[in-house]
């Protein structure tokens, strides 16, 4: 450990070379020295401590951290090394050098055995002829006195005092002196060793000559850092060398390092910085070489790694509105929506950097010339985005010009390569909507001096604020509107008071305007007339200034109305459809009469004939419309301004002023006359009534024709005009010239630019002007302003806290911008002047197009179309309306949409173009768009247009379409439900290809009425060159079939809307099938485990049950297509018409369960799911208050049956996909005497649905219970004319649980001999016998027919002490010739070949490889053999198997091995083997395989073992107990010592089932040790079926005979001793009694037999044959000694027929067996043996017989197979008797020593 370069020491200090620990004298510590030989090197610690020896340096650790800084807009990272030349990054900028002195190096130490000692010695700075002496210090670290010995260094420059012993104590440090004297200048090294009785360690000696030597870190991690960005990082330079050092940096991109060059001193550090801004997104690696000392030569380096990556900024938009869009790929466009002018509306974008690197950006706006303008700001230029993290930034919308839709482009620039996301802004400018409740106030006609008031409202119908002011001065005119000016919120409405006070007896009729800012101005018509005494004129009403509006548009206002009237006497004028006077037309092709246009409200209120420019010329004017009197100090008024009336009419007219009493300005005269086309002097005269005060004053005047001031003169009511209204603006003021006027207080809103419009259009805005002060404030157009702008009103007065409304106008000319000054002068003094600016430009009809004026198709198929892109911006400021113009002859492969639109200010504006190619070769277009400003009127020609040209570039080519399969293949599907697959189309052609795919069904045909069981989720669609597009192919199939589609495409022509030649691309297959379930296998336990396998096959009816399963299921069963709880009942409905009994037979109470073990197996090629459902799994589980009360017989025997689980499955449902089986349990409770039922519905989810009665019986203890399963049995169909019929099983069951004895009655089958000629047609073997508890006793038949037809015999079994049935037997005789192949061959139930099972019990891990063997049709004497498998799972115990054979009535069946071991995961095989006898006949046979863990078995002889020996002592030993003799103490440890505890005596176990109260009564004296009983086995069940035919009927019938080997079974000679011995042998049990009659057919039947043999030639011949024939393969066991002598012996034998087989060396061992069992059973005779004694002996006798290879069983098979080889051996005898004896006895007596010898060799290997 080394300390931090933070404690730095102060330059130039010094320390002392003295430690602190206290130093002992040599003559204490030193006394023990010696040397010693160096021990192996311990394994040591260092630890760091401070060293202060003043030559001393410290070297860097080789690694290096990076600790993180912020410094501007990156993570700058510090390099801070774990060594002492690391240090803190520094505060202030390292833009300059930074040199810092080093702190004295630490020395490293070590603790070695509890020595705390130095690494190393080093001298530096040393000169020759001098001493340098260091101290060595050495410190006890333990906890014990330390002991050791040093050697001195081998040079003689280091040397130290004389060796001797040291002795540390705990704590306690050492302070050993070496001495240093060099002699000449190079470096010296040398060693001091010490010894402990540890081992040896040595302290390294180094003195270093001055040098140059800089060190760093050996690498140096930078921060991760993203493209475009930097990270920055430190580390130090040290100059640990003994010299002023100059260095120099080498480096390469992007890397830098600051500062480059330096000088260091001894013992400086120097702090670089490195800087890193990577270009590319990669993993740099860069060595950085430090070059310094003398000449540049030495060099230090460093590796500097950085990781870069590129930063990824995903743009989204904040609180989404519908008109948004922000999707990822395309143009996000973000709409701020309508906005009010002058407000600013706010919206934010979202930044989010996913990547692992901070994320610098920069948000630019789009570059174009409209800086002046823009309305979008976004005060976030730059900033950076934290991993992981998310920034909001601001966007600003604060729109200036009104009714325009504005857009510009934000560009979000993240750093480095990473693409930027171009944002469009939207926002329309929404100003406030006036509207006036009336545009015409009538007042009717008034009486002279009266005063007449209507109401008015005035509406905003926008949520923006409007101001709005009314153009009149009330208090000079005869009409008023109150209030003139005011402010109206959003959705406000204010009511005006419009008043009519007239002054002189005319008609009155004025236009008032009313300016609102930022909306054109509103006009209202305001008129009325006054009637006085003497004068009456016309009423003017609103129909006559509709008339006069249009009398103006068509020039007739000039005349008066007695011209008019005259005119339209002379029919020189004539009315309109609207009374409006016209000249006639002459040709009614003529133009019509021209109506009053609509004139613009700007317009209208600038041109109304106040100015040079007038829309139409104005019938009187007056000349100057505006006066300024200056200043009137007074006391003299000024002079009179003279005034020019002129009348332009025709007619007569009458001037009259207003003048209210108080006003300081009038004219004069008041009224006048003038005639047509003269002019009248007036003058204005001003009077000001007080001193320093302002006066502005509109006068008003109005001038009328002057007939009409009398109505009676107005012959024609449209001749009426109304008065023409007179303005007259006068200004001036009373202040003194030494008066400064009084300050005004003013707010004025000018914006900077004009609205854009078309060229040769006037731009208007408006102004709007606050007083703020306390007094009035008047304002007058400066006469030094612009001459080419137009402001109204160009004078005024405002009142305090009024506002007044200005129009500007002018006409932009130009492309570059112009500014229009001009000047408003306040309170008639220049000192109070204010300039205003703004500024203007023609906007130009320009378009800026992309890509070079040029669009490329991709190539494109002939008859198809591709589309591309082309972008131009609009950069003005119009709405510019644009159109493309194609040729005629290329519209056919040009096509452009849209075609014809507009193009908002400033927006890029994309259109699609269409390519369609007409043959294959190359194109080239040119095209043209035509610009004009928008706006027009519909079928206007643009007075203005340009236009631009394009070119485009496509090429036609031809492509198709493949398929990766040919043939999709959909498998197995269950029908009604759903499987996709994909189809995979591939175009490997260079163009787009579109296509439309058919489907069309080829199989099965006939089903065109219901729809197709195969869908595609898209028909058409289109393919990029070289890709590979899928299409989605779902099936449905709705029936059972077998399903095959062809898919079929054709190419199509967006040109003309056709398909192409239709083409075969695939064909799809499907198999729809149900999910088939059948049952492979059952097997019974417990209770039921007599019940033979096919007695359970009709009991369960399960050949019955697999053919309902593999039918389709009706469309009833697929109601609940899954198990559902769907009644309410406690019987549910049943919904299959399918209705099977599932009988569990009898058995006596508290039985064991009676055990069905069902081997299911999904048969299909489908998964699916089955359910054994009780009717509780299909009731709906009901509230308490909605059960029935009351229920019926069936309803509680069913509740009783299920709640006391008296049927039970496990599992009840499961799943099992196609080729799986699983087993199932149902088990039968007997817990209640009699009958119990329970309807159980078996569920094929989708599939089959049937009803399963569950029935089972329990009889009483000791009853008798034969079950039979029906009152009748069908046989099996027999061939008539078949002279060996087969014998048949008819099987019964003794459910009871004592033996019963049947008794068969067969007169009735006498009665059907006597009525079929005396032919036994039935027959039965053995109509007598008994039947042991729970076993099957098989009743033997022969069913014999003569006739072609169906036999029956209802025949009584009598069962004694118990009650009898009839059973109805039916036999069926058919034909074979008529029937030909349909002739059935029937094997027994459940007799499946084809399929082989595993039936695995539950809770067993022993199973066989098949659990059924079907030898199927079999001549008879065969023998045939199976080879199986016996599979242990378990992967720790170890299995015992014994198989259980039972004697069969005819026939044998063998296993070999018959016992065994099975180790852990180990599989053994074994073969069964089966003799047919001599009858035909079935074969129907249960084989028992008993299987036991061997732990358990070996606990229990161990176990028994122990029980005989404690038996027997119980037996031999006693106890004398004498009471009287005291008990005497003794020392227990004299006895001796017993290894067991005596047990107690073995008493008789107590039953256990006594009750309770029996046990108190018993004194528990002795407990009793009963006998162990034998483990309880598992049970393996392997069914074995064949049928056995006649030998002849095999050969007519089957063709493969030649596969079985034929048994043949001869009778023996044997002599009289023989002949005795086996009558010995024989049981009396084995005898059947044979009839004389019976006698003498057999021997009748044989000599025929045999006398046609003899004279058959074709017999003799395969004889002959059969004894040249090939040598067979099984030669191969034969012995080459034995063949060769019976060679030798007799020429006539080819074939070794009495070679030695394995059959003699199992008979040798049997019979050893045997006489060991023997032996054994005679050795344990006369001991009294508890209950399962034998079983024990003989599990005993099966664990040593376990090492055997082979067992033959049983005696009586042993011996069989002797008397069978015997008689092989006779049937090779030839024609002497006794020569071949002779030669028997000899082979035989060779053959045995032979293989005795073999069997040693083979004892011996």
């Amino acid at each position: 450990m080394t300390f931090p370069s933070l404690l730095w020491p102060l330059p130039g200090s010094k320390l002392a070379g003295t430690p602190a620990q206290p130093v002992f004298p040599w003559d204490l510590c030193s006394r023990h020295l010696m040397r010693i030989q160096a021990a192996p090197s311990p394994t040591t610690r260092t630890r760091g401590s401070r060293d202060y020896s003043a030559t001393s340096r410290s070297s860097l650790s080789a690694c290096t951290m990076a600790v993180p800084t912020i410094t501007g807009s990156s993570a700058v990272m510090s390099a801070c090394s774990s060594s002492s030349s690391a240090s803190a990054p520094p505060t202030r900028p390292i833009d300059t050098r930074m040199y810092i002195p080093k702190k004295q190096g630490n020395v490293k130490k070590r603790v070695i055995w509890g020595i705390e000692v130095a690494e190393e010695l080093q001298w530096k700075g040393w000169q020759l002829g001098q001493e340098i002496t260091k101290n060595l210090v050495l410190k006890n670290l333990s906890f014990k006195i330390q002991k050791m010995k040093y050697r001195p260094p081998k040079t003689k420059f280091f040397f130290t005092v004389i060796p001797q012993p040291i002795l540390l104590s705990p704590g306690i440090t050492l302070t050993l002196p070496i001495i240093f004297r060099p002699l000449e200048e190079k470096e010296y090294k040398d060693q001091l060793w010490f010894e402990k009785a540890e081992g040896t360690f040595c302290v390294d000696l180094r003195a270093t000559l001055p040098c140059h030597h800089l060190i760093c870190p050996p690498s140096l991690q930078l921060p991760m850092c993203a493209m475009g960005d930097m990270a920055e990082a430190w580390f130090s330079l040290d100059n640990v060398g003994d010299l002023p050092t100059f260095f120099t940096w080498e480096f390469s991109s992007p890397f830098q390092m600051l500062p480059t060059t330096g000088l260091l001193e001894p013992g400086q550090t120097c702090q670089i910085k490195v800087t890193f801004q990577p270009l590319m997104a990669v993993i740099y690696e860069v060595q950085a070489t430090c070059w310094y000392g003398e000449n540049s030569k030495q060099k230090s380096s460093i590796q500097l790694q950085a990781t870069a990556k590129c930063a990824q900024l995903l743009v989204s938009i904040k609180q989404k509105r519908p008109e948004d869009q922000d999707v990822e790929g395309f143009q996000k466009v973000l709409h701020f929506g309508s906005v009010a002018v002058g407000c600013t509306a706010k919206r934010q974008i979202r930044l989010y950097n996913p990547s692992m690197v901070s994320a610098p950006f920069k948000i630019e706006v789009a570059p174009d010339m409209l800086t002046k303008d823009q309305a979008f700001s976004c005060p976030t230029s730059s900033g950076i985005v934290p991993p992981g993290e998310k920034k909001y930034v601001s966007v600003f919308f604060h729109p200036d010009t009104l009714d325009v839709k504005t857009m510009d482009y934000l560009s979000i620039i993240p750093s480095g390569c990473a693409a930027q996301t171009l944002l469009k802004v939207v926002g329309f400018c929404r100003g406030p909507d006036v509207s006036l409740q009336h545009d015409c106030i009538d007042f009717s006609w008034v009486n002279l001096g009266e005063r007449s008031e209507q109401p008015l409202w005035i509406e905003n119908k926008s949520d923006c604020t409007a101001h709005f002011q009314v153009a009149i001065d009330c208090q000079e005119s005869v009409f008023s509107i109150r209030p003139t000016f005011g402010t109206l919120v959003g959705k406000a409405r204010v009511t005006l008071r419009c008043a009519f006070q007239p002054t002189q007896p005319i008609i009155y009729f004025r236009r008032v305007a009313c300016l609102i800012h930022h909306q054109d101005p509103l006009f209202l018509d305001l008129i009325g007339t006054c009637h006085s005494d003497s004068t009456k004129p016309a009423i003017l009403r609103p129909q006559h200034l509709s008339w006069y509006r249009t009398h103006l548009a068509r020039g007739l206002t000039l005349y008066p109305p007695d011209i008019l009237g005259l005119m339209l006497s002379e029919k020189k004028l004539v009315q309109d459809e609207s009374g409006a006077l016209m000249i006639p037309m002459e040709d009614p092709e003529d133009m019509p009469a021209l109506q009053y246009p609509r004139i613009p409200p700007v317009t209208e209120y600038f041109f109304d004939g106040t100015s040079d420019l007038a829309i139409f010329p104005p019938p009187v004017s007056i000349e100057p419309i505006e006066v300024d009197f200056g200043a009137c100090p007074g006391p003299e008024d000024p002079n009179p301004v003279p005034v020019c009336l002129m009348n332009h009419t025709k007619g007569k007219v009458t001037v009259v002023w207003t003048r209210r009493s108080d006003c300081p300005f009038w004219v004069t005269p008041e009224t006048c006359d003038v005639p047509p086309l003269k002019s009248m002097a007036m003058r204005l005269h001003f009077q000001p009534p007080h001193p320093n005060c302002l006066y502005v004053v509109e006068l008003e005047g109005f001038a009328v024709y002057k007939v009409l001031q009398s109505f009676s003169a107005i012959e024609h009511d449209c001749t009426v005009c109304p008065s023409w209204h007179l303005t007259l603006r006068a200004r001036g003021h009373s202040y003194a010239a030494a008066l400064e006027h009084h300050v005004p207080q003013y707010s004025l809103d000018v914006p900077k630019l004009f609205p854009a419009v078309s060229p040769g259009e006037p731009s208007y805005r408006s102004l709007f002007l606050i007083n703020r002060g306390s007094m009035l404030l008047t304002f007058n157009l400066a006469p030094k302003s612009s001459s080419d702008i137009s402001l109204r009103p160009t004078s005024g007065l405002v009142a305090p806290g009024a506002h007044q409304i200005f129009l500007i106008s002018t006409y932009p000319k130009g492309n570059s911008w112009k500014q229009h000054i001009f000047y408003l002068q306040f309170n008639f003094s220049p000192q109070y002047l204010k300039e205003v600016s703004m500024q203007s430009r023609e906007e130009l009809l320009q378009l800026k197009l992309d890509t070079h004026k040029t669009v490329f198709f991709k190539p494109t198929q002939v008859g198809c179309s591709s589309a591309s892109l082309f972008t131009f911006h609009n950069p003005s400021r119009l709405l510019l309306e644009f159109e493309w113009r194609v040729s005629q002859q290329h519209r056919k492969m040009l096509a452009v949409q849209p075609a014809r639109g507009l193009i908002q200010p400033n927006e890029n504006l994309t259109v699609t173009w269409t390519f369609s190619p007409l043959e294959e070769t190359k194109y080239l277009f040119r095209v043209g768009v035509w610009v004009w400003a928008a706006g027009l009127p519909p079928d206007t020609k643009p007075p203005a247009t340009t236009h631009y040209l394009i070119r485009l570039v496509g090429v036609g080519i031809s492509s198709s379409l493949s398929v990766k399969e040919k043939e999709l293949d959909f498998g197995n599907v269950m029908v009604n439900s759903q499987q996709s697959r994909l189809l995979v189309l591939l175009n490997e052609g260079n163009c787009t290809v579109y296509y439309h795919l058919f489907l069309e069904q080829c199989s099965p045909e006939g089903m065109d009425n219901d729809p197709l069981a195969l869908q595609l989720d898209r028909t058409e669609g289109n393919m990029p060159p070289r890709s590979q597009d899928t299409i989605c192919l779902t099936a449905c199939p709705n029936h059972r079939f077998h399903y095959s589609w062809t898919i079929s495409y054709s190419l199509l022509s967006h040109r003309d809307n056709t398909v192409g030649e239709k083409q075969e691309l695939c064909r799809v297959f499907l198999t729809a099938m149900y999910p088939l379930l059948s049952i492979l296998d059952a097997c019974s336990m417990g209770s039921a485990q007599g019940i033979t396998r096919k007695h359970l096959w009709h009991l369960f009816s399960l050949d019955m049950l697999n053919s309902y399963l593999a039918r389709d299921p009706t469309p009833w069963e697929l109601t609940y297509k899954v198990p559902t709880r769907h009644s309410t009942s406690p019987i549910p409905p049943v919904f299959t018409p399918l209705k099977l009994d599932f009988n569990f037979g009898a058995a006596p109470i508290e039985a064991p369960p009676s055990v069905v073990l069902l081997a299911l197996m999904n048969s299909g090629g489908v998964p699916l799911h089955w359910a054994f459902l009780f009717p509780s799994d299909q009731q709906i589980d009901l509230e308490l208050w909605a059960e029935r009360a009351e229920f019926d017989y069936a309803e509680l025997h069913q509740m009783r049956v299920q709640d006391n689980g008296i049927f039970s499955i496990s599992p009840k449902a499961g799943s099992l996909n196609p080729g799986q089986e699983q087993v199932v349990e149902l088990k039968y409770s007997h817990l209640f005497i009699g009958t119990d039922r329970l309807p159980v519905l078996f569920k094929v989810s989708h599939g089959r649905e049937i009803l399963l009665n569950f029935i089972g019986v329990t009889v009483k203890q000791e009853q008798k219970y034969v079950h039979f399963t029906s009152t009748s049995h069908q046989f099996v169909p027999v061939p008539i004319g078949d002279t060996l019929p087969p014998r048949q099983i008819y099987e019964l069951y003794n459910s009871g649980s004592v033996p019963v004895t049947y008794e068969i009655q067969t007169d009735i089958l006498s009665q059907v001999q006597e009525k079929n000629f005396n032919h036994p047609v039935f027959c039965c073997l053995n109509p007598q016998g008994e039947i042991q508890p729970g076993t099957t006793a098989q009743v033997l038949w022969i069913f014999s027919p003569l006739e072609a037809k169906t036999y029956t015999a209802d025949v009584p079994i009598h069962i004694l002490g118990w009650d009898s049935a009839t059973i109805c037997f039916q036999g069926v005789g058919y034909d074979p010739h008529v029937m030909g192949d349909t002739a059935p061959f029937h094997n027994i139930s459940g007799d499946n070949s084809s399929i082989q099972s595993k039936l695995m019990v539950p809770g067993q891990n022993v199973f066989l490889s098949q659990s059924h063997i079907s030898l199927g049709n079999i001549p008879v004497q065969s023998k045939c053999r199976r080879l199986l498998f016996l599979n242990n799972l378990s992967k720790k115990e170890t299995i015992v198997f014994v198989w259980q054979l039972k004697p069969l009535d005819f026939g044998n069946v063998s296993v070999s091995p018959m016992k065994g071991k099975v180790a852990p995961e180990e599989m053994i095989p074994f073969v069964v083997t089966l003799k047919a006898s001599v009858h035909a006949s079935f074969y129907s046979i249960d084989l028992v395989c008993k299987v036991y863990r061997q732990d358990l078995l070996e606990q229990y002889h161990k176990d028994l073992q122990e029980w005989k020996d404690e038996n027997v002592r119980q037996r031999v030993e006693f106890t004398i107990t004498d009471r009287t003799v005291k008990r005497r103490t003794y020392c227990t440890a004299c006895e001796p010592v017993r290894r067991y505890k005596t047990l107690p005596p073995i008493k008789k176990q107590q039953t256990l089932n006594r009750p309770a109260s029996w046990n108190l009564k018993i004194p528990k004296e002795e407990t009793s040790w009963p006998c162990p009983q034998p483990p309880s086995p598992g049970t393996l069940y392997l069914g074995l079926t064949a049928r056995a035919h006649a030998t002849d009927y095999f050969l007519d019938n089957f063709s493969d005979f030649h596969r079985y080997f034929l048994h043949w079974e001869l009778p023996e000679r044997k002599c009289s001793r023989e002949e005795l011995e086996a009558s010995e042998k024989e049981s009396p049990d084995t005898c059947v009694p044979v009839s004389k009659l019976g006698k003498q057919l057999l021997v009748d039947c044989l000599t025929t037999i045999i006398r046609g043999l003899l004279e058959d030639k074709t017999f003799h011949e395969a004889v002959d044959q059969s004894l040249v024939e090939q040598m067979p393969y099984f030669c191969q066991f034969w012995n080459e000694q034995s063949a060769r002598f019976m060679a030798q012996n007799s020429g006539l034998y080819t074939m070794p027929g009495l070679s030695p087989s394995s059959s003699s060396w199992e008979d040798r061992e049997g019979k050893e067996q045997e006489e060991d069992n023997w032996m054994r059973g005679e050795k344990e005779r006369g001991e009294e043996e508890e209950k399962g004694r034998e079983e024990a002996e003989d599990l005993e006798g099966e664990e040593e017989e376990m090492k055997e290879e082979e067992d033959m069983g049983k005696e009586k098979l042993q011996e069989e197979e002797v008397t069978e080889e015997k008689e092989e051996k006779l049937t090779w005898a030839g024609t002497e008797p006794g020569s071949q004896e002779s030669l028997k006895w000899q082979w035989q007596q060779q053959l045995k020593e032979e293989q005795e010898q073999d069997r040693k060799e083979a004892i011996s290997r």
